[in-house]
């Protein structure tokens, strides 16, 4: 009796002991960075769901720009088995570039950090007769909750949803998509799909919905935690990806770009069940526009519509509106490729700008827009990814409702690395917007938001 006792109880410990752990995965997961307690080393993990194709290469930027090592490791996710982690270390100042084959469109990776903190990215560059680059920072939160308004399907225009399960529980998941003309489509495939532990699965929107010029999707999750991101190609230009929001949509959207053809498409996706208030304006480097458009034509309920909207030089469209709005700007380059971002709720004080170029010859873009009420005042530094002459710092003075690009000699000199941008007044908000490859350069393009950097790890 006694032996059978102390079994019981051993399984009882144990019960606790999983129950416990499945909570934490699920609920916690890997802490974001603080910086916590004397002697105790802050860690945290980025999400890179970032697709990719048939001979398709994929380079991770990892930036630290604070004053210790950084070390990370690095887990290649697909529909099969997950990759061996692969461990680095972040030098202090500097940024990590790592190549990955990316040769299905399930791919993603998976980061996670330890001693300090850091900034990561992706640049897919497509291949296998596919062309374009595609770049984005990775996602600092796993959730329940997604949204990925970037999508179309029309003639010639393929659009994938990657989601990505880096835990060790399955996840099950509903996607539900938006488009301008039906009511959301939800389709017994698509509900209640399971991801498994250390999996990756895009979904092919073009399957559900097609000839929409917006598809946009919700992803509601049952079980676990997920990521996700979207990823458009295009035959006639390159492609684009835009990660998703989490949780309840902001209010507010910031949506930089440039170097373009003039022709920028605001994709807005209403999750509500009436028409929405929504406002915008657009801040170039000559000063603040209206956007009538929006105003006079905002989305049915329950729909994803598209807004044609000219530009000139580096612009950023400022979105408000009531809840349930989640927008994404799609730029089109001047060689057909397009850049895509869903922008940041608001401006920040600190930023690392990862790089957007594919490869050589190139010619690297660098946006900065001051949405605030006073001149913002903002010092520009390099993290190198390699060896040689580092330009010296720059400071810029950017007056307020204005967007501007920054100086051409310091973002050329090394189109590779990242860019440390501290402001010692005011907040703003940067991107990369760049060219690379074929002939002059200018064969491909790619936008990628800048990654604000916590407080507490704000170089000072």
């Amino acid at each position: 009796m006694r032996s059978r006792a102390q079994i019981l109880s051993a399984a009882v410990v144990l019960a606790v002991m999983v129950a416990g752990g499945v909570y934490l995965q699920r609920e916690v997961g890997p802490r974001a960075a603080a910086s916590g307690p004397p002697g105790q080393a802050p860690s945290g993990a980025w999400f890179c769901p970032h697709g990719g194709g048939t001979d398709w290469e994929v380079t991770l930027a990892v930036a630290n720009p604070g004053p210790s090592p950084v070390d990370i490791r690095v887990t290649a996710l697909s529909e099969r088995r997950p990759s061996a982690p692969q461990s680095y270390t972040v030098e202090p100042g500097t940024e990590l570039l790592v190549s990955q084959a990316a040769g299905d469109r399930d791919r993603s990776t998976f980061i996670e950090y330890f001693g300090g903190w850091v900034a990561a990215g992706w640049v897919a560059h497509a291949g296998g007769g596919e062309k374009g680059v595609a770049a984005e920072p990775c996602l600092p939160r796993a959730g329940q909750r997604w949204f990925v308004p970037d999508g179309t399907t029309t003639e010639r225009q393929d659009a994938f949803v990657v989601v990505m399960n880096p835990f060790a529980t399955v996840a099950s998941f509903t996607l539900t998509l938006y488009t301008q003309k039906q009511a959301p489509i939800t389709t017994e495939a698509w509900t209640n799909v399971p991801l498994k532990p250390y999996q990756s699965r895009a979904f092919r929107l073009n399957a559900k919905a097609l000839g929409y010029g917006a598809v946009s999707t919700q992803i509601d999750v049952k079980v676990g935690r997920v990521a996700a991101a979207s990823l458009g190609l295009s035959d006639l230009g390159g492609i684009r990806s835009s990660v998703g929001v989490l949780g309840e949509p902001p209010e507010r959207a910031i949506l930089p770009g440039g170097f373009d053809q003039g022709a920028t498409t605001l994709v807005v996706m209403n999750t509500g069940e009436i028409r929405p208030g929504i406002d915008g304006a657009l801040l170039s480097r000559d000063g603040l526009l209206g956007l009538p458009s929006i105003q006079q034509g905002p989305p049915r309920g329950a729909s994803a519509v598209t807004y044609p909207i000219t530009t000139d030089g580096p612009s950023t469209i400022d979105v408000r509106s009531t809840p349930g709005v989640v927008v994404a700007r799609r730029t089109l380059g001047e060689s057909s490729d397009r850049g895509s971002t869903t922008g940041v709720p608001a401006p920040a004080g600190a930023w690392v700008v990862l790089p957007a170029v594919g490869g050589r010859p190139f010619h690297p873009g660098l946006v900065l827009a001051n949405t605030g009420d006073e001149t913002v005042d903002v010092t520009l530094s390099v993290l190198p990814s390699g060896t040689g002459e580092l330009p010296q710092p720059v400071t810029m003075s950017i007056p307020p409702g204005r967007t501007v690009a920054g100086p051409n000699l310091f973002v050329t000199a090394k189109p590779f690395a990242a860019i440390l941008a501290v402001s010692s007044s005011g907040t703003l908000v940067l991107a990369a917007a760049s060219y690379s490859l074929g002939l002059e350069g200018f064969a491909t393009y790619a936008v990628s938001m800048g990654v604000p950097i916590p407080d507490e790890w704000v170089p000072r």
